[in-house]
């Protein structure tokens, strides 16, 4: 079964990320953001949900979510099958 946006990654950022990283303009409930094609100098594509999975597995600072707790590897785990299966709404 394919990993959805809405229903599967979504839910698992807490209000609070959710408004910490709008700060920083980053909008992690809004699927339009995280689904971008667009890619920039570090990612060639997607670049938008690929730099939060990396601030999510800590490959980038700051480390979300901010403070912890950190996602567990399954919670990374479903939002890599979620880039892999095609950033699905």
């Amino acid at each position: 079964m394919s990993v959805c946006f809405a229903a599967d990654i979504e839910p698992l950022f807490r209000p609070h990320d959710i408004a910490c990283m709008q700060g920083m303009g980053v909008l992690l409930n809004d699927y339009g953001y995280m689904s971008d094609a667009a890619g920039d100098d570090t990612f060639p594509d997607h670049a938008n949900a690929r730099h939060v999975y990396a601030r999510l597995t800590g490959a980038e600072h700051p480390r979300m979510p901010m403070g912890g707790p950190f996602w567990s590897d399954a919670q990374l785990a479903l939002f890599n099958q979620w880039m892999t299966d095609g950033f699905m709404a």
